[in-house]
């Protein structure tokens, strides 16, 4: 019986033992871990060749590049003076890309998808090219109405009698017209190239997205 109890005694001992080598390894380890990892403690620059240590980031360390020490004075990591020109032109590519981002939401919202945008455009398009062709109609009347105009003045003239006021005032209309039109007809095809490319631009931006 004596025997048994003595048994008992040396494995509860035994297994004790491994608890105890197990917690304290995990112990060690994990001490080990956050010591691999060292803390920033000081921060250092040069100045013509002569070094300034600090406990904090000045203006000065960010423009001229500082290191970072442990509180041993080893070396962290070292980090690069700042660029002003660098940090404009990413300034820069940083607002190109938001508003890109902004149209691209927007393109988004107003089109859904690449199939309604293209039948939006065939749309606009077919609408634009009809009123393009009634002025290209009525120029054809208009210059049409000019020469007959013309030759009815011309017969006078030859005629030697007097022009009657309102030939010359519809000459006069007439020309007006003509003028209105041919800048309708400008203005309309600028509106076409304008559509065209604003739409070709939103069903690529709504390709790549």
């Amino acid at each position: 019986m004596n025997i048994h109890k003595i048994q008992h005694k040396t494995y509860f001992k035994r297994i004790l033992g491994i608890l105890l080598s197990m917690i304290f390894a995990f112990s060690s380890h994990f001490v080990f871990a956050n010591n691999s990892q060292p803390k920033a403690a000081y921060y250092r620059y040069y100045s013509n060749g002569v070094a300034t240590v600090s406990r904090s980031v000045t203006p000065t360390h960010i423009r001229r590049g500082y290191e970072v020490l442990d509180q041993n004075m080893y070396l962290i990591k070292k980090v690069p003076a700042y660029n002003v020109e660098k940090d404009l032109r990413e300034e820069k590519q940083r607002a190109v890309q938001f508003e890109r981002h902004r149209k691209d939401l927007q393109i988004k919202r107003s089109f859904r998808d690449v199939e309604y945008a293209t039948r939006k455009k065939n749309d606009v398009m077919k609408v634009l090219n009809k009123q393009l062709r009634q002025q290209y109609i009525l120029m054809k009347q208009l210059q049409t109405d000019r020469s007959k105009y013309l030759t009815v003045k011309a017969e006078h003239i030859l005629k030697k009698k007097d022009i009657p006021t309102s030939l010359e005032t519809n000459i006069r209309n007439n020309l007006i017209h003509i003028q209105n039109t041919r800048d309708s007809i400008e203005n309309l095809k600028k509106t076409i190239s304008d559509q065209q490319e604003y739409y070709d631009y939103v069903i690529y931006r709504l390709q790549v997205m």
